[in-house]
């Protein structure tokens, strides 16, 4: 993937996410977003980077093809940001089942004390 691909680039060149940051015009938090596979660098970023870390666009891509034209970058790079889309949009449709189960375990969980809680009562006034 792309992010594996600048991060060991990155390191391969021996450069540190701040020093790439520097050099690209770009935050560390960014470099860091990259390399996490968060989001990908638009197409002039790209470029850039090739040239800081001395290989190809094709090479950083890593899309086993040597010679792509410059204006495909953007289309491919959309189509990156759209999968990236993608696997947030399910990663956060997951969270959000696990965060209704651990809600309704909850409340299941309180109920269930507070029906003990109620016969525990009910038999000591007895």
């Amino acid at each position: 993937m792309v992010n594996e691909n600048i991060k060991a680039l990155r390191k391969k060149k021996g450069l540190t996410q701040e020093q790439l940051a520097g050099k690209l015009f770009v935050t560390r938090q960014t470099v860091s977003k990259w390399e996490k596979g968060d989001s990908v660098p638009n197409a002039d970023i790209v470029s850039k980077m090739a040239s800081v870390l001395d290989v190809s666009v094709s090479d950083l891509l890593d899309l086993g093809i040597k010679d792509i034209p410059s204006e495909d970058y953007s289309k491919l790079l959309a189509v990156l940001n759209e999968e990236l889309a993608d696997k947030n949009s399910y990663r956060k449709k997951i969270m959000k089942i696990i965060k209704t189960v651990l809600i309704l375990l909850g409340i299941g969980f309180a109920a269930l004390i507070a029906y003990i809680l109620f016969w525990m009562f009910i038999a000591a006034t007895m």
